[in-house]
């Protein structure tokens, strides 16, 4: 799984993704954060990428860290099928189901540390990413 930084140019880490085998243990996990009151750590989903097809729960740790629990990614379909090409300004493709993608999305990310602890000196990026929206998740 490949992580991102929609926010800013590097050095930050957008998210963390970590594959489960079935989508009924996604629904799990956000059933036992709201069974424990911990709802307020679900950010975004449950909910299913367009493009992957991956069904995804996005929560934050309790440092702030943004954690995506996903399966299910890359349905290729019928190789008879026609292939179906999406279109950048198809909002579905970041969300299946039509949701959408919270602010906190395109301006929190964890910044990464120098060896002594300190963050990382960020460039401004030129561009403002939440109004490119390319790719699966709405990221260049």
């Amino acid at each position: 799984h490949r992580t991102t930084t929609p926010v800013r140019i590097s050095p930050h880490l957008h998210h963390l993704g970590v594959a489960t085998h079935e989508s009924h243990q996604v629904l799990r996990c956000a059933d036992i954060f709201g069974s424990l009151r911990k709802e307020h750590h679900i950010e975004r989903g449950p909910g299913r990428h367009g493009v992957s097809n991956a069904f995804y729960l996005y929560l934050r740790d309790p440092d702030g860290h943004r954690v995506e629990i996903y399966t299910s990614d890359y349905y290729t379909g019928d190789p008879d099928h026609e292939t179906f090409r999406w279109n950048v300004h198809d909002d579905r493709r970041r969300d299946f189901w039509g949701n959408a993608v919270i602010e906190s999305w395109y301006k929190e990310a964890t910044p990464v540390l120098d060896l002594d602890g300190r963050p990382q000196t960020v460039s401004d990026a030129v561009l403002d990413e939440s109004a490119v929206q390319v790719g699966a998740d709405g990221l260049g």
